[in-house]
């Protein structure tokens, strides 16, 4: 839920720095139309059965004019809106975001959660192509369980089942 609660917050905050509708990759990365403005690491610490701590590393393209690497598709705040961002109104935006939805999952609230994350979601609409051990598939996002997996269900009406790098979209 907290990987939820995280990339809701940042694509919200995004949205409102660009006033375009930004989406999340499943499970953590920030699209803007094809390309990535966001990724995350989300790192958690178990006591037992209970989550101990998490530790979130959000990196967010902010004011690249041009990108050098290997990176497929990078993109930057600066890139869609044309100039140059305040990184402490970013932070502002998104520390006020996330902590509202951090609230509503200590109080629970974990449908309002998912409702929000999956409305949020890339390529939510329609069927897309995906990659996994067995090759490239068409399919489209049914859900995503309370566990974090991806449920995807195929033309013939199928669903299969996907746990984080255990399928891959494909272009």
């Amino acid at each position: 839920m907290l990987t939820l609660v995280a990339a809701s917050a940042v694509a919200e905050a995004v949205d409102k720095v660009t006033g375009q509708e930004c989406q999340i990759k499943w499970p953590n990365d920030i699209y803007w139309k094809d390309k990535k403005i966001c990724g995350m690491l989300i790192e958690n610490d178990l006591s037992g059965h209970n989550l101990y701590c998490s530790i979130i590393g959000i990196g967010i393209n902010l004011n690249q004019a041009v990108f050098r690497g290997d990176a497929p598709n990078p993109v930057s705040l600066f890139q869609i809106i044309g100039k140059e961002v305040d990184r402490e109104e970013v932070l502002d935006r998104f520390l006020s975001v996330f902590y509202r939805y951090y609230l509503s999952l200590l109080q629970e609230e974990y449908e309002d959660i998912r409702i929000r994350y999956q409305s949020a979601l890339y390529r939510r609409e329609g069927y897309h192509a995906y990659r996994d051990e067995a090759g490239e598939f068409e399919a489209c996002i049914h859900d995503i369980e309370s566990t974090g997996h991806l449920l995807l269900v195929l033309r013939d009406g199928s669903i299969r089942r996907y746990a984080f790098k255990e399928v891959s979209y494909c272009k």
